[in-house]
């Protein structure tokens, strides 16, 4: 069965807020990292898109980028919540799916 992973701080997504709580220097110094940068970027992401990780890529945040986004988030604040299904899904790559809309079926 598909798992998919939503990583969220203070429910919005979480690289979202990791750019918002940081300097425009530091934000570019992060995604420069090799920890960071395995993750594709979808060819556009609205304001109405959400994305989710896979479980090959929820392995990789887990293991490269979350220890290097506790240096800027405080990780009470950081939610980690898994479904067995999404839909309206506009982009996938092997690491995330992103869909379209806010609905997301457990």
């Amino acid at each position: 069965m598909t798992k998919y992973y939503r990583i969220t701080y203070n429910h919005k997504g979480i690289y979202n807020e990791l750019k918002n709580n940081v300097n425009l220097d530091t934000w570019n110094s992060i995604l420069s990292s090799d920890k960071i940068k395995w993750l594709p970027k979808p060819p556009s992401y609205a304001e109405n898109n959400k994305s989710f990780f896979t479980e090959k890529g929820y392995k990789k945040f887990i293991e490269n980028v979350l220890p290097l986004i506790e240096k800027y988030l405080n990780n009470d604040n950081i939610t980690i919540s898994s479904y067995s299904k999404v839909d309206n899904i506009i982009y996938e790559d092997e690491y995330q799916v992103i869909i379209s809309e806010k609905k997301v079926l457990k």
